[in-house]
């Protein structure tokens, strides 16, 4: 018998490559929350390029902005000259900024990469604070390149022997189900609160030369946790003291994925500086770095990128933000982000395989857990990344993509594109709940395997 031979792309693909292994489909066609596989198939699309597929797949408006800018002859890279593309994007992403903060701030431009403008935000943290340590977050995830892999933990960055810059401490992130300090509820947050207060005051922390404070207010490979109020304001309150900023990651929770137009105004701060990418231009690549005046001191030339000045990805970024304030975005995300977080919830009490759903707007994260094992002193069972991946595999048979993360890779993620409407959602609610049933029934083959742990 004759082998098939694979594709020759695949035989010289990197070992680095992930979702084409994890996600074996070829996709060739894709339209709002729908990809069709080459072999003709449909799928209902949970993960939206990792979230970047902010309004869908080819949404019309975007389109249609790329479209206008390549039949401008407008020149398609201006470095950082200014252009009326670009002045016209500037004006359309303050006008989603708290008033304050957009009127004492500036725009900086970078390669369009999410990790870059992380890069470009530690870097004028140091220069304007003399500092070399970076407080980051437990659970953070910020990008692949060298400093921002160093301030994060999570994501599996740091599962392999790399050199890491630079000097970073990371704060224990709250949350009620996983509990850093295993106590759960409001004194869990506080003992988070006290840490990093800690961190700050206690001379015998071990931090000397502080330089940014960086957190996702909403965990995105961390397994959708929404940062507390109560913390993010100590970690406001932290940064003032210490004379550094507070950078918000916003790559992958922002652009309206939570409700609001950045996943910060749900704690009722406001950074000094904001890292955006992913959903900014719905497919188009794009980042910025949003930073307050007084932190602004770095010289011309200091951190450059030769594409930090694509004329197509600056109109897209305003189809995008124009839609969102014309649309009325943010209530629908919020509408159908109930509704997906109330379906899933139902799905947790049918399931003994589901151990919490936590949701926050159009993220959504749900726990899976090995029920057989014994549980902690809280009743909270071992994460299971074993049913996680075969629950994705399965959803993905049944026409269904969506993501797993979290700390231990046991949390099935769900980033649909954010202009789902309420039949899709109860066509992924139907798949899921489906799926899940069917991969706790298989449980009983896998009885004589060892039992998963933390």
């Amino acid at each position: 018998m004759t082998k098939t031979r694979a594709p020759i792309t695949r035989c010289h693909e990197s070992r680095a490559a992930t979702y084409s292994r994890r996600l074996p489909i070829t996709p060739v066609q894709a339209h709002g929350v729908r990809v069709r596989d080459i072999d003709g198939r449909w799928y209902l699309d949970c993960l939206a390029g990792a979230g970047a597929m902010s309004l869908g797949w080819n949404h019309p408006v975007v389109t249609e902005a790329v479209r206008n800018t390549l039949d401008s002859g407008e020149p398609l890279l201006s470095l950082d000259f200014h252009t009326p593309t670009r002045d016209a994007f500037v004006e359309d992403l303050l006008a989603t900024l708290p008033r304050g903060l957009a009127d004492d701030c500036v725009v900086h431009l970078c390669s369009p990469s999410g990790a870059n403008a992380i890069e470009a935000a530690l870097t004028v943290a140091e220069i304007a604070t003399g500092g070399s340590e970076h407080v980051a977050v437990q659970g953070g995830f910020h990008g692949c390149s060298r400093a921002a892999r160093s301030v994060s933990s999570g994501g599996g960055l740091r599962t392999r022997q790399v050199a890491l810059s630079p000097a970073v401490r990371f704060l224990p992130y709250p949350q009620d189900y996983r509990c850093p300090f295993g106590v759960g509820g409001e004194a869990g947050v506080q003992r988070a609160v006290d840490a990093v207060a800690d961190t700050f005051d206690n001379p015998h922390s071990g931090l000397v030369a502080p330089a940014s404070v960086l957190a996702e207010f909403v965990l995105g490979e961390g397994g959708v946790v929404p940062a507390p109020r109560p913390w993010a304001r100590a970690l406001r309150h932290a940064a003032t003291r210490a004379g550094v900023p507070l950078i918000a990651d916003e790559i992958q929770a922002g652009v309206y994925r939570t409700g609001r137009a950045w996943a910060f105004e749900h704690s009722d701060i406001e950074p000094d500086m904001i890292a955006m990418s992913k959903g900014l231009g719905s497919g188009i690549p794009i980042a910025v770095l949003v930073i307050r005046r007084q932190f602004d001191v770095w010289d011309p030339g200091t951190f450059t990128g030769t594409f930090r000045g694509n004329a197509m990805a600056f109109a897209a970024a305003s189809a995008v933000l124009r839609y969102a304030a014309t649309s009325g975005l943010a209530a629908h995300v919020s509408a159908m982000g109930e509704l997906l977080g109330s379906g899933l919830r139902a799905i947790e009490q049918r399931s003994d395989l589901i151990g919490e759903v936590r949701t926050a707007g159009l993220m959504a994260g749900v726990e899976i857990i090995d029920p057989d094992a014994p549980t902690d002193h809280r009743g909270v069972a071992p994460p299971s990344a074993r049913s996680a991946a075969r629950i994705q595999q399965e959803c993905l048979r049944a026409g269904l993509i969506v993501e797993t993360g979290g700390r231990y890779g046991n949390v099935v993620r769900f980033l649909p594109p954010l202009i789902i409407d309420a039949a899709e959602i109860a066509t992924v609610l139907e798949i899921f709940d489906d799926v899940v049933h069917r991969v706790s029934l298989m449980r009983d083959s896998d009885r004589l395997l060892p039992t998963e742990t933390a």
